[in-house]
């Protein structure tokens, strides 16, 4: 039988950070391991209606399937499978499509609006729910700082080669559809 630890009525404090390591990371499983250690933790403490607040947003958010356009949008094949797979799980779709640092941002945006086009379209009709993020910078950073930053993305789909995938090191899988 296991011993339960002796409860103190005060937290050990801020644990100090090392560099490169993150705390929380976002996606999957290990977002939904951490928030049900939350929950049980909060219940245990006596927080029944806390750790039911935790769980209920949890659960509210839908899951999501990110998608990385590339500079000239995204190809017709890729944008059914990613609506067909989207419709098939229950998750939502978030199209990414990232201009490049030194170009205009009215530029990178009539160009990722009408490379989202189709996508948008075939969501509709197929009764996805689907949004469109549009974020300059170097394709890596800004992929790995978006699929952190939105809640339960579970994986990334790219048409990147396998070598490009390996150095992005993405915290969710990423799959690559070969056109």
């Amino acid at each position: 039988m296991r011993k339960s630890a002796p409860k103190t009525s005060q937290s050990p404090g801020p644990q100090p950070l090392r560099p490169g390591i993150a705390l929380r990371q976002r996606g999957g499983w290990r977002e939904a391991i951490e928030v049900y250690g939350e929950a049980l933790s909060l219940a245990e403490a006596g927080e029944a209606d806390l750790a039911r607040t935790v769980l209920g947003d949890f659960h509210a958010e839908h899951r999501k399937i990110l998608v990385l356009a590339e500079t000239g949008g995204l190809p017709e094949g890729m944008a059914s499978y990613s609506v067909n797979l989207a419709e098939r799980l229950g998750f939502d779709l978030v199209l990414l499509s990232v201009g490049q640092p030194e170009r205009l941002p009215a530029d990178c945006e009539a160009q990722a609006r009408e490379g989202a086009r189709q996508l948008f379209e075939e969501a509709a009709r197929r009764g996805v729910a689907c949004s469109h993020i549009l974020r300059q910078g170097l394709r890596d950073e800004v992929l790995s700082m978006v699929s952190l930053e939105l809640r339960r993305v579970e994986f990334v789909i790219t048409s990147r080669p396998e070598a490009a995938r390996k150095q992005a090191a993405l915290m969710v899988p990423e799959f690559s559809y070969r056109c």
